[in-house]
């Protein structure tokens, strides 16, 4: 008798959740939400809405992990000019954001925003494994330093009177304030302008980053005075430009990799563009 209560015991505990699983992350089931400490944060069912502003999710806390589980937010607002976020973050530190499907009319899918005119106040955010589509102006928008975007695929951006980036990071202005960025590993189509400069990678003040092994194609802009450009820095230095496959509309104003000389930029694979590098260290070689 005791051996088969023993027996129902074990049962029971194999297929009941432990407490601990049942409280592995806070789940977010509703737009507007707001991550107001620090923890463990999921996505319990896909969020859609339309606005022309505000955001899905904001994280105003350090050290948090925010993990869609693959769930989708969506907004189907068709208006270009909005300014709604899916997840929006400012002024934190130690963040990570993965496995969200972000669609539709935001301004921006994730947007991590400080105050370039200061110190940094953003540092340590990692944005992995997410799908980001139709956005109106940037796929991904991140500013601080130690940040890494790794792994996510971002198309179909643009549509604002404006310019298009599928991936825009940015550190302080200040002197002597770290800039350091790793974009590596992402698939990005489809950036469209219809009157401005589309790119693919856009940087600005990056130092001893790494930009690497990301899949570009398609950048166009609809207005031949801008450009459509694969990667562009600006105001960078010691940043290494490599293994990066970019593939062109093809279009007269087409660059693949625009940079400061300082900026070194080799082994990548370039095609259908009028200017494969421009300015940037090329001496070691593309393809």
């Amino acid at each position: 008798m005791n051996k088969l209560l023993l027996a129902c015991i074990l049962l029971l505990a194999a297929v009941l959740p432990s407490p601990s699983r049942a409280a592995e992350c806070t789940e977010v089931t509703a737009i507007n939400y707001i991550v107001a400490g620090p923890g463990a944060y999921c996505l319990g069912n896909a969020l859609s809405a339309n606005t022309t502003s505000g955001f899905f999710v904001k994280i105003d806390a350090d050290d948090v992990q925010l993990d869609c589980r693959g769930h989708s937010l969506h907004n189907a607002n068709t208006s270009t000019n909005g300014n709604a976020y899916a997840i929006q973050l400012t002024n934190h530190r130690n963040v990570r954001i993965r496995n969200c499907l972000i669609s539709g009319g935001f301004a921006a899918g994730i947007y991590v925003y400080q105050d370039n005119g200061m110190a940094n106040q953003n540092s340590s955010i990692d944005i992995s494994g997410n799908a980001v589509s139709g956005t109106y102006w940037y796929g991904i928008f991140a500013y601080g330093t130690g940040i890494s975007i790794r792994d996510n695929r971002i198309d179909d951006i643009g549509g604002r009177a404006s310019f298009a980036m599928g991936i825009r990071v940015g550190g302080s202005n200040v002197s002597g304030e770290p800039r350091f960025f790793v974009v590596d590993g992402n698939a990005i189509s489809g950036v469209d302008s219809p009157g401005n400069n589309a790119y693919g990678i856009y940087a600005n003040n990056a130092d001893g980053s790494v930009i690497t092994d990301n899949a570009i194609a398609g950048m166009r802009t609809h207005n031949g005075s801008y450009d459509a450009v694969g990667v562009s820095l600006l105001l960078a230095e010691n940043t290494r430009i490599t293994g990066n496959t970019i593939t062109g509309t093809p279009a007269v104003e087409d660059i693949g990799i625009v940079a400061p000389a300082s900026n070194a930029c080799f082994d990548n694979l370039i095609r259908a563009v009028s200017t494969p590098t421009l300015s940037c260290d090329a001496t070691h070689g593309n393809f």
